[in-house]
């Protein structure tokens, strides 16, 4: 179509500024289930009122705080969580073409995300955007109408143990934004980096490849009710190149954390149901819940194309970010008058978790192509190390056993050891010591 006025010239590029902008940001889109031995299986499910790529006209995702990057921007404590379609939950949330996923107690389940160049292109526009190009927070609840609720009642509030904000949720696991493996074709302006092309060639053989953020469903989850996954990527501009894992992003421009701080939040959030469902129930096809019979085994299989499977070390680690409210480090994070040892443990950077590791600490821009030896960090992880919070009781999530190493054995098994406290809890995970290259 030819563009003869002003304004209809206007309108295109207004049209596809906004289209650009829906393509570089991310956000849940799609969930499936994960098989003991790490396939997915059966149909996906999708985010609470889902919308498609292909209507870039429509609000994609939900940025905190809003028109987010105006220097000295602020997280306040009204902000809501998720867009105003996403609050409540609804008859017209889900649809026959973007249904509810159906899961089982204990079963395991990934949350898709399109990478849009934050991973391949990390050292891009902005060079201190966090080395594990954000933290992403995994929350439940079952408190399904979120029109209500803000941001701070739950991220940084809501703990592991489930007592803490106003005990409505709790944290089930923390990713970093970077998977590892996830990753988009080289555009034309080319890879400088070298990462497309080293994922394409060395982890995946694909092309491009979607990120997930994989937890478990937790085991005393009840058959009839729908649990809410409250999916927030915390990605803010810290204060120097080289941050591994960012403090948190509602305390800008603060001393409080020492060499490290935000100076420009910047958030994003999504929600994700599932329908709890017996885990016999027929609805799941031919594999059932992992406690549908004793005794499951959860051998992963790491020889499937990574486009079939989930990452094993997210499935072996629930807080791979080892962060306050998982039970890491200190737990008040309103005292300016910590030593710096504690706020270093509020979130501690976990070198072993983040493929880019090697990049931490850089005060200036590294060279592009990145080195081999910065690439190959991205694959040659050895050892699954189980997480171990500092505090657990009765009715909080219990420390996970250590790691489990039987010499000779590198077949991706691990042994699943559950422990069912009264509180709102996730199955504890040990792996063997070998991780086979690319998960």
């Amino acid at each position: 179509m030819r563009l003869t006025s002003p304004k209809s010239g206007l309108l295109t590029a207004a049209f596809l500024a906004l289209f650009e902008t829906a393509k570089g940001h991310s956000w849940p889109e799609s969930t499936r289930r994960i098989a003991t031995n790490g396939t997915f299986i059966g149909n996906e499910g999708f985010d609470r009122a889902h919308i498609d790529r292909e209507k870039p006209t429509e609000q994609f995702d939900y940025l905190l705080p809003p028109n987010g990057r105006a220097t000295g921007k602020l997280i306040t404590w009204d902000l809501p969580i998720v867009r105003a379609s996403q609050g409540p939950l609804m008859d017209s949330s889900y649809s026959e073409k973007f249904p509810m996923l159906k899961v089982a107690p204990g079963d395991y389940a990934a949350i898709f995300y399109l990478e849009n160049g934050h991973v391949t292109r990390a050292d891009g526009a902005n060079p201190n955007k966090p080395i594990n190009r954000g933290t992403i927070y995994l929350y439940g609840t079952y408190e399904n109408d979120l029109s209500k609720t803000t941001l701070t009642d739950v991220l940084h509030t809501w703990t592991a143990d489930g007592k803490g904000g106003n005990g409505k949720g709790r944290l089930l696991a923390t990713r970093n934004y970077d998977d590892g493996q996830c990753h988009e074709p080289i555009p034309v302006t080319g890879d400088p980096e070298g990462i497309s092309k080293f994922r394409k060639d060395e982890i995946t053989n694909s092309e491009s490849l979607r990120c997930q953020s994989d937890f478990q469903v937790p085991l005393d989850a009840k058959p009839g009710k729908v649990l809410t996954i409250l999916w927030v990527w915390d990605w803010p501009d810290m204060n120097k190149p080289g941050v591994a894992v960012p403090p948190a992003s509602f305390h800008a421009n603060s001393s409080e954390f020492g060499d490290h701080f935000v100076t420009v939040p910047e958030i994003y959030t999504g929600v994700v149901d599932y329908q709890i469902v017996d885990p016999c129930d027929d609805s799941l096809g031919e594999v059932k819940g992992p406690t549908c019979t004793k005794n499951s085994k959860f051998k992963f299989d790491p020889k499937q194309p990574a486009e079939n499977r989930a990452i094993q070390r997210q499935m072996a680690q629930p807080f791979m970010v080892k962060v306050p409210q998982a039970g890491f480090g200190d737990q008040d994070r309103s005292s300016a008058k910590l030593s710096p040892a504690a706020r270093e443990g509020r979130a501690s950077a976990d070198k072993a978790n983040i493929p880019l590791a090697a990049l931490i600490g850089k005060e200036t821009k590294p060279p592009v192509p990145f080195s081999m030896d910065i690439l190959e960090g991205q694959k040659n992880v050895t050892d699954i190390v189980a997480p171990q919070p500092t505090t657990g009781t009765e009715t909080s999530t219990p420390a996970p056993p250590k790691p489990t190493s039987e010499p000779g054995r590198g077949d991706g098994v691990f042994y699943v050891t559950v422990t069912v406290p009264k509180s709102f809890v996730t199955v504890t995970v040990a792996a063997t010591a070998t991780v086979s290259q690319g998960v």
